[in-house]
């Protein structure tokens, strides 16, 4: 059993040098969705280390795109009430892939986590993994059209699969209770199935991240996540 640290997102700060928009923008959007009850423009700024400029000019971009929207004001002493700021649920969405050899789980996902469909099919392992793998792609599109989502705010697919992988090529190597998936690259027949981004890692791994962004103890920053499927891995976050 490997016992990886898992590759965690830390709070991060923008910059002011030019030519960071979108870096910037990745900067304010995970700042929001990491305060339940929204943030405003000027907690932004210092939260993310930008000028008040900045942070006023990716809000009006996001809010134009509809990634985020505004939620109210609220009063902090004297002063003119603060706008509240958070993410848009229907601003974006995504579709997770989780694979087992014993199941593989679909689910389509909006900005804030709330699964709107989700379904499981046994994971066939006697078929060409090429093949199979393309089936998978065809039922994300199943999944997509079924769910009339604009496919315009589909940001993506996310798989987790059993390891070893090459996260950086999105190829599964060799899994141990998966006989005959050497070296399949799952990421590019994904993304030829469905035409969308396409990101792999490891199962564990995954697993730790999500619980990170989206678990109930916020508090902890560091943690053991044990994983238990077909078989069972551990992931250590330190943050």
């Amino acid at each position: 059993m490997g016992v990886p640290e898992a590759g965690l997102p830390q709070r991060r700060r923008g910059t002011n040098l030019p030519k960071m928009g979108d870096y910037n923008q990745a900067v304010i959007l995970d700042s929001i969705r990491r305060a339940e009850e929204g943030l405003s423009r000027v907690e932004l700024a210092a939260s993310a280390g930008l000028a008040a400029q900045t942070v006023s000019n990716i809000c009006r971009r996001l809010l134009d795109n509809g990634l985020i929207i505004e939620a109210g004001k609220e009063a902090s002493g004297p002063g003119k009430p603060r706008t509240m700021l958070r993410l848009n649920p229907k601003g974006m969405y995504a579709v997770g892939i989780h694979i087992d050899p014993a199941l593989t789980s679909y689910a389509l996902l909006d900005a804030v986590g709330t699964v709107l469909l989700s379904l499981d099919e046994p994971t066939d392992l006697a078929g060409d993994p090429f093949e199979v793998v393309a089936a998978m792609g065809a039922k994300v599109r199943h999944i997509i059209d079924e769910s009339g989502v604009d496919e315009q705010r589909i940001a993506g697919v996310g798989v987790a699969t059993p390891g070893p992988v090459d996260a950086a090529s999105g190829t599964v190597v060799s899994p141990p209770h998966m006989p005959g998936w050497a070296r399949v690259p799952l990421r590019d027949i994904l993304h030829e199935a469905t035409g969308l981004p396409v990101i792999v890692d490891k199962d564990v791994t995954a697993a730790a991240v999500a619980e990170v962004w989206a678990g109930s103890s916020s508090s902890v920053r560091d943690f053991v996540f044990v994983y238990i499927g077909t078989g069972i891995g551990a992931g250590l976050v330190h943050q």
